[in-house]
């Protein structure tokens, strides 16, 4: 047997909160988890919309059924098969997708704040590392930075929020303050936020990150 690679292009969607227009002065980038789609997910973040912020949520290319073929497919930003391509491919994509956004806005002194949840949380903490962007917030929500992140690449303007629930199943209290302190000692500024609830967006958390938002 031997192995190939070709690469294609792919026809990939991703959705904004509001047409873009001149009134837009910053712009968050948010990543979906796990079995989720782009447009639910920014429906669930609408708290967080308004005429000066504009949420750009793009949708992982990767799509599946979860339990049967009646259910809507969900979506995945990557899984271990092909890890180095997955990765290559999605900061290739997001780079396009911010990019012609950016381009867009007649605001050229926009704001770039990040947010990333469950499993979009370790693809956003690359992307932080590839695009070089100057990205002021970035909001880890029931997730953890890539494990192989190179953080050297990440600007330390940068602030991470580590945002969690007491009762998540897959972010313990004990795993947050270990990796604040961690963040920390890479010289970052790390704030953190747990509100009651599982893993699931919250208000609670929402309100919390549109107070960091507001400038």
């Amino acid at each position: 047997m031997i192995k190939q690679y070709l690469e294609v292009k792919r026809t990939a969607r991703y959705f904004l909160s509001k047409p873009i227009d001149a009134q837009i002065k910053q712009v968050v980038l948010v990543l979906h988890g796990y079995n989720q789609n782009a447009d639910d997910f920014l429906e669930s973040l609408s708290l967080l919309a308004s005429n000066e912020t504009l949420l750009l949520a793009p949708e992982a290319l990767s799509k599946f059924y979860w339990k049967d073929f009646s259910t809507n497919p969900g979506s995945s930003w990557m899984t271990s098969i092909e890890r180095e391509h997955e990765i290559k491919d999605i900061m290739a994509y997001l780079s396009q997708v911010c990019t012609s956004v950016l381009n867009e806005i007649p605001n050229k002194d926009v704001q770039l704040q990040m947010l990333g949840f469950s499993q979009g949380v370790a693809s956003a903490s690359r992307f932080a590392a590839f695009s070089k962007l100057p990205i002021q917030n970035f909001f880890l929500y029931g997730g953890a930075p890539a494990h192989d992140l190179a953080w050297e690449q990440i600007s330390l303007n940068m602030c991470f929020h580590l945002v969690y629930g007491d009762d998540d199943l897959f972010i313990k209290e004990n795993q947050v303050k270990e990796a604040s302190m961690n963040i920390q000692n890479l010289g970052f500024k790390v704030k953190s936020f747990c509100y009651e609830g599982k893993h699931k967006i919250e208000e609670a958390a929402l309100r919390y990150i549109q107070k960091e938002l507001e400038y």
